[in-house]
Formats: structure tokens, sequence, C-alpha cells
């Protein structure tokens, strides 16, 4: 039996983004995959409003690892990439992949950037309608994907506070290996951030040429997986 794989989301998604494509791949190759809805984020396309600090999440992550029989390799996308980080600190995993990741340096710069790019998703923002600001301005996530108009719907309302978290640095270092992915055309998280991530954790870096931010729905997501599967079996 391969090892298990526990799948993190990242902000307004769900278990759903896992369940498109890596799920059935990592599956067949033998690997146990499973994959956590963070509380409030349970019905795609739901915008009931939710109010979950970062340190819920990775509650939530902890409880979920606990009942495993041995630590899980972590794969933590954006967002989840951030509460894997923290979830590191102290819990145990034999490794930990940050896909698109929010680096250890908080979401402050991404944050500048997107509201630089795209002025009117500032309403939103002060409105704290994380989910209407992704909706309107989906390229975030899946850049020209043809398949953006199948994902969007599904979408999911994000806490504010667990995004206020999110400006809060991470210091610490973690244990386990750690392999850092990214896409070239990332429309949140820059290259240089990847490697600031790879440089802190003392990681290697793969960025994938041409990724988006949502590497497991891109149409080339299998080159994403590929590069995964490689540095797990090492």
């Amino acid at each position: 039996m391969k090892e298990t794989l526990v799948f993190v989301h990242g902000m307004s998604h769900g278990a759903w983004c896992w369940e498109e494509k890596f799920i059935p791949y990592f599956e067949a190759k033998g690997y146990t995959c499973l994959a956590i809805n963070l509380p409030g984020h349970e019905e795609m396309g739901s915008s009931k409003t939710i109010s979950f600090g970062v340190g819920d999440y990775v509650q939530a992550l902890g409880a979920f690892v606990d009942k495993l029989d041995s630590p899980p390799i972590l794969i933590g996308h954006s967002m989840g990439g951030m509460i894997v980080q923290r979830y590191l600190k102290t819990g145990k995993a034999k490794k930990a992949i940050l896909l698109a990741s929010v680096p250890p340096s908080g979401v402050l710069f991404p944050s500048l950037r997107t509201l630089f790019r795209y002025p009117g998703a500032i309403p939103y923002l002060l409105q704290g309608n994380l989910l209407k600001a992704f909706q309107k301005y989906a390229k975030l996530f899946f850049n020209d994907n043809p398949l953006s108009e199948v994902y969007k719907p599904k979408l999911c309302a994000e806490s504010f506070w667990a995004y206020l978290g999110l400006f809060i640095p991470v210091r610490h270092r973690i244990d386990c290996p750690v392999m850092v992915i990214g896409g070239s055309a990332d429309g949140l998280i820059s290259v240089d951030e990847f490697q600031q991530t790879a440089q802190h954790y003392q990681a290697p870096i793969e960025i994938i040429a041409g990724g988006s931010h949502d590497l497991m729905l891109d149409e080339g997501w299998e080159k994403t997986a590929e590069v995964m599967e490689g540095w797990i079996n090492r």
C-alpha cells in the first residue's frame, strides 16, 4: 500500500477541486487519497457568510490528521498551503507539498497586486465579500481555462477573518521534507514568492510553465501531478 495523501483546499474552494482530477489520478497510482472540507466549505456554491479564523482551519486539519493511523503526506493549495505550514509548527507529516501556496510572508503583497490589477475588487473587499470578487475576477484562479465557467459556480463564500489571518507571517521552520510548486502564470502568487517559500524551508521548487493558480484544474494538470508524484516517490 502506498502513502496516504491529504489534500487541503484554498479560499472559496472545497474538496471538490481535488476530486475533479488529482484524486482519480493518484488513486489510480495506488495512493489513499483524502480531501478535507474546511469548516464552512462543505457546500459547493454556498454564499452563506462564514466567520472562521485560520486557527479554526488549522485545528480542523489537525483533527482530520489525528484520525489517521500514521502521518500522511500533506498537499496544501493557496490558503491551504498556509494552513499546512501553520499546522506543521507542531503537527506531523511524512512530507508536505505547498501548491501555489500563500508564502510565509503572508498575503499583503499578493493582495496589493490584485487590487492594483483589478481595482473593481476593492468594493467587494471593503464589504468583506471575497466570493463576489473571486466570481467577478475568476482569472485570478483559472486564467483562461475554458472550464472556468464550470468551476466558478462551485466557489463558495470565504471567511473574511480567515483572510485577515493570512496577513500574519510564518517564521518557524518545518521538520519534514517540503516541496514548493507554482505556476509561472499564477494570477495571485508570484514566482518570486514561490522562490521565497522554497528558500524559507530550504525546499526544492518546480515552476510549471504557463500554470495558473489552480494548478490542479489546469488544462495541463497532469504535468503538476507528475511532478508531485516524482517527488513523493524519492
